[in-house]
């Protein structure tokens, strides 16, 4: 009897071993995921209007109002294949006011536009190695008139920067490798799955995942509903599944809305580029304009590692140097230039237990030197420590807060035996409990 008590007992043990070792993927490894071809738009307008009037009752009969307008619209657009990654932004935005004042006769009209466009475009060719191309074009226009003193401003403004660059390696995004394996774990720990994934299984399901993102839906509804019927297809057909049900679907839903917010990487890149530089500036008061050229050169490396499920490690160093000279101006100089560079390092390691809990430390050291057309230079140094959190302790109970903490060195008298230091400090917690 004693033997066959032993006997249940040890096979007992052998079986949750065995369960426990099937419902976990934490020997999988995000190192192993490649990015399928993808391609992600968005495009979103905005429309704001506000106002506000004003009635006196006395015998002055004063009356004032004031309309405030604006009008925006951003569109981003993101590739990423094996022989391109590429992201651009563009962004427009109008904005107008009126203000009118019976009493002083006086109205105000002001109107401003601004509009940018982003380019980064890398073209890989064998053995990771890449030219990149972009660069950045901003444009504003200001005008603004007073009917009281009959006068009216207006700037114009633009800036214009295209890129070139080369450089080697790639960083590929891992998160959505990282969405599959909590929905892998969730379902096996709610014994739905029929067996454990193996690493190619799991690769191919996250290519599912990051595949049906691409499509386009007017409805976010409807986009959502696919998504999970995208899902919920790739596991049917491939027979992973026991059973399915409400704990099934809600669990899927769940790890949907919030497998993917964290952003993780994986990979190594070096880089460098080069950036010309032109600005035109013009304003109404002189109707003389004043123009800059210059130049930027950027080296870059980057390093991304998910060492396992739960840590990221990520390491960044870059130099820059900057020159730029007014070539006209207003005032008919032309002398007055600018050289300036910074050598940047960080590191940060983060924390990720579970799809709504995180934990990030980083630390980054900033040179700075900047030369205004004169032997004199100013220096700084700028060093930061950052610490982050975001713990999900229950539904009714999450806790959030940073700390920032900076260290500057600087020299603004522009001697560097007359040096000047100064701590900044910052934090914020927020304590989240519902009671429902």
């Amino acid at each position: 009897m004693k033997k066959q008590l032993y006997t249940t007992l040890g096979a007992l043990i052998i079986s949750i071993t065995f369960s426990t070792h099937a419902q976990n993927y934490d020997d999988y490894s995000l190192k192993s995921y490649k990015t399928p071809d993808i391609k992600r738009a968005l495009l979103d307008f905005k429309f704001n209007s506000n106002g506000s009037f004003n009635v006196s009752s006395d015998n002055s009969d004063k009356k004032t109002f004031q309309l405030d307008g604006v009008l925006e619209s951003n569109f981003n657009r993101y590739v990423n294949t094996r022989k391109l990654i590429s992201e651009q932004r563009a962004y427009i935005g109008v904005t107008g006011n009126k203000t009118n004042d019976n009493e002083n006769s006086n109205t105000k009209r002001i109107m401003q536009l601004n509009s940018s466009f982003q380019n980064s475009c890398k073209h890989y060719s064998l053995n990771n190695f890449f030219w990149s191309t972009g660069g950045n074009i901003d444009l504003s226009y200001y005008n603004s008139k007073t009917s009281s003193e009959d006068s009216s401003y207006r700037n114009l403004y633009l800036s214009i920067s295209p890129m070139l660059g080369i450089g080697i390696g790639r960083i590929e995004p891992v998160q959505d490798a990282r969405q599959a394996v909590y929905i892998l774990d969730d379902l096996s720990k709610k014994g739905i799955l029929t067996t454990k994934l193996s690493n190619e299984e799991i690769n191919r399901f996250s290519q599912v995942i990051s595949a049906v993102k691409n499509k386009r839906f007017l409805d976010s509804r409807l986009h959502l509903i696919d998504e999970i019927s995208c899902v919920d297809s790739f596991l049917v057909n491939n027979n992973y599944l026991k059973k399915s049900g409400v704990g099934y679907f809600t669990t899927i839903y769940d790890d949907w809305l919030y497998g993917d917010l964290f952003q993780r990487g994986s990979g190594f890149e070096i880089s460098s580029q080069v950036k010309p530089l032109y600005i035109h500036s013009k304003a109404s008061y002189d109707e003389k304009s004043t123009n800059w050229i210059g130049v930027s050169a950027l080296f870059s490396a980057k390093y991304e590692e998910p060492i396992n499920l739960y840590w990221q490690q990520s390491a960044n160093l870059s130099a820059e140097y900057d020159y730029s000279a007014i070539i006209d101006s207003r005032d008919g100089g032309g002398d007055l230039d600018q050289r300036s560079g910074q050598l940047l390092g960080s590191y940060k390691i983060g924390y990720y237990p579970n799809s709504r809990t995180n934990l990030n430390f980083g630390i980054s050291e900033n040179l700075k030197f900047t030369r205004f057309g004169t032997p004199e230079t100013y220096y700084s140094s700028i060093t930061n420590f950052d610490l982050s959190a975001y713990y999900y302790i229950s539904p009714q109970l999450r806790l959030a807060g940073n700390i920032d903490l900076n260290y500057n060195k600087t020299n603004n008298s522009g001697v560097l035996d007359h040096l000047y230091y100064k701590w900044n400090g910052s934090y914020y917690l927020t304590l989240t409990y519902s009671l429902f």
